[in-house]
């Protein structure tokens, strides 16, 4: 813990590591549902914000939806 203190998020070399620690720190999480199409189930400190739809693309791009609600990339 004290060389991601002294060297921050942006030290980390690996991308998933730094989503990991980015997670756990968020008060936010998400969640890719299949319906006839995806959807990202949205939360903030465990209540439900918002389900998106996600018609015409991806599994991958549901997928950077949910990453982007829970890195603060989509505001509220």
């Amino acid at each position: 813990m004290i060389k991601l203190a002294t060297k921050g998020l942006n030290g980390l070399k690996n991308r998933k590591e730094k989503e990991f620690i980015q997670d756990m720190v968020s008060n936010r999480s998400a969640n890719v549902r299949e319906e006839s199409h995806y959807v990202v189930d949205m939360y903030e400190n465990g209540e439900l914000v918002e389900s998106r739809p996600i018609v015409g693309h991806s599994k991958s791009y549901a997928n950077d939806c949910a990453r982007n609600w829970n890195s603060g990339v989509i505001k509220r």
